[in-house]
């Protein structure tokens, strides 16, 4: 069996992943996809942001709302995702409601 991570250990990774984020946006629209589905995305906005494309015209707007669906449907269906983090997606909150919780 794995080890098991701390709840420090979680948090300094999920920390790290949202500097990189906040660093380099792109990453927050390739995250949670097969790499097939990110290629296609990081490689329009590149276009765009390079003016070889306009992605507020209506058939990119398109385009890349179908990718976003499949990135987002990959992810929530992935096997690598749990079922605590499924049952989230489904079941949103509003705020954060045990942010006092202390692991014993």
């Amino acid at each position: 069996m794995g080890q098991s991570r701390s709840k420090y250990e979680f948090w300094k990774e999920a920390s790290l992943s949202q500097k990189l984020a906040h660093k380099d946006p792109i990453y927050q629209k390739l995250a949670g996809s097969d790499p097939a589905t990110s290629e296609s995305i990081g490689v329009l906005l590149k276009l765009g942001e390079l003016g070889y494309i306009d992605l507020e015209e209506e058939g990119w707007v398109l385009t890349m709302g179908l990718l976003d669906v499949q990135r987002k449907a990959k992810f929530a269906t992935s096997e690598k995702v749990n079922e605590i983090t499924k049952m989230g997606m489904q079941m949103p909150k509003a705020e954060d409601i045990i942010s006092d919780f202390d692991e014993d």
